[in-house]
């Protein structure tokens, strides 16, 4: 295809999805009626995003069972949890290595047994392997790549496979965060590693959405593509900010509240940040080759 062809295509085709892609007004008062008194499972709730989930969630009176591989960090967010009113009672912490897919199960056993049953699922622990697969050998080792698809692909599987039959009592949800590099390749802001990953994540959870649908399960399923989310960890790397990201960037609140509006009008897929999501992969679909311009000024951040 002419190269010019396929940037005018990727650039009309990009404005109407922007336009048409659906974005319903969520109230406070829709989110506290969906989260109030409802038991939500947050695995990675000590890194990215999860912290800010873990307060928006109890903002909106959800009773939360933390999960994170730090206890430093679930005891940090935890006190705070519970300086902003949750009461004790209301909020469990389980220190979880999810490299050991075989005992996943015991996270779902541990919530069940302490508040009696589950309504929501957020699984969101990852695990990133930054830089380029064929120039770092501790990469490529088996033992690494084994450790970097358990804790990415397989323990979200198993975790979502327990957590189901609980869900499917209360007419449940889960809320899987992934990445735009489970669609699209994005060399140059992740790695080959990190990216082949989350294929590996969408590739199931977009599949068992549709089992879902055929079997007329109570239970949905939303497929996070996030992009570059601005993180308490990113600030404290960037004390000053990082002004070359601009719009492709978004906030950890912005992303936290999308992912607990999931929770009501239940789409099949979310995309954070919405614009620069739908340009990457317009890009990706129509000018493949534009990507490795990007990838150079990625690279050079």
């Amino acid at each position: 295809m002419n190269f010019k062809l396929s940037i005018i295509l990727a650039i009309i085709t990009t404005i109407p999805l922007y336009l048409l892609i659906p974005s319903p007004h969520v109230s406070d008062e829709q989110l506290t009626a969906h989260l109030h008194n409802k038991v939500v499972l947050l695995s990675g709730a000590d890194n990215g995003i999860g912290e800010e989930l873990a307060y928006q969630l109890a903002g909106y009176g959800a009773k939360l069972v933390l999960v994170g591989e730090s206890s430093e960090k679930l005891s940090r967010i935890r006190e705070g949890v519970i300086s902003r009113g949750t009461p004790e009672i209301d909020i469990f912490a389980i220190l979880f290595d999810f490299t050991d897919v075989n005992i996943t199960e015991e996270v779902v056993k541990q919530t069940v047994k302490k508040f009696g049953g589950l309504d929501y699922l957020v699984s969101n622990h990852d695990v990133t392997t930054p830089g380029p697969f064929l120039s770092l050998s501790y990469l490529q080792n088996p033992d690494f790549l084994e450790q970097v698809f358990k804790e990415n692909l397989f323990s979200h599987i198993q975790l979502a496979l327990h957590a189901l039959p609980y869900l499917e009592k209360q007419n449940g949800h889960m809320f899987v965060t992934s990445s735009l590099c489970g669609e699209i390749p994005l060399y140059g802001t992740t790695s080959t590693l990190h990216s082949s990953s989350k294929h590996g994540l969408n590739g199931f959870f977009y599949s068992l959405q549709q089992e879902l649908i055929a079997r007329q399960s109570p239970v949905s399923i939303t497929v996070g593509a996030f992009g570059f989310v601005w993180t308490r960890e990113l600030s404290y790397i960037y004390a000053e900010g990082n002004p070359k990201l601009g719009w492709l960037s978004g906030s950890e609140e912005d992303a936290a509240r999308g992912v607990l509006e999931a929770y009501v009008t239940r789409p099949l897929t979310m995309t954070f940040p919405t614009l620069p999501g739908i340009v990457h992969r317009m890009i990706s679909y129509f000018t493949p080759q534009l990507l490795k311009i990007l990838r150079v000024t990625q690279d050079s951040f």
